[in-house]
């Protein structure tokens, strides 16, 4: 089986629902369509989710969770690379072809995880689950640990 780590808010360290961006989306999918966001690496999980942080939680690190999820190898896996996406990764038709690139694997069901460069390490990969695959039983967390960011990551107040 295949190993990923997410990291979280300790309330939302036993669920793989996709919950947490229904709302408002997120880079790989549109409001109203949930997917569970994931690393191959704790170290990419951390990076990713320090640069979502607001300030005020850049000042006062939150505590979070640190997931260790199992995926199937034989999870059928829509593989996204840079060539796939615009040459600007900060710009907004960057944001736009990533969320119709989600949208699509979402809305075909036909695989349980979409990989996609990360655009803080473009060279690493983040792993997206789709909640309402079919194959989403198979996934499991297979362990938990409490997390801390490094506190020399905060800013300091001024």
């Amino acid at each position: 089986m295949a190993l990923i780590w997410r990291l979280v808010p300790p309330e939302f360290a036993n669920e793989l629902n996709g919950k947490g961006n229904i709302r408002w989306g997120a880079r790989w999918n549109s409001p109203g369509r949930g997917v569970v966001y994931a690393s191959f690496n704790l170290s990419l999980c951390v990076l990713e989710s320090f640069v979502q942080l607001p300030t005020p939680l850049r000042i006062e690190l939150p505590a979070m969770a640190a997931v260790r999820v199992d995926i199937p190898d034989d999870a059928p896996t829509r593989e996204v690379t840079l060539a796939d996406l615009p040459s600007d990764l900060a710009g907004g038709q960057s944001a736009r072809r990533c969320r119709e690139i989600g949208d699509d694997w979402l809305a075909a069901a036909e695989h349980l995880v979409l990989t996609a460069p990360s655009f803080v390490v473009p060279r690493e990969l983040n792993v997206m689950i789709n909640p309402a695959h079919p194959l989403m039983n198979r996934v499991k967390i297979i362990a938990t640990e409490h997390f801390r960011f490094d506190p020399r990551l905060a800013i300091e107040r001024l």
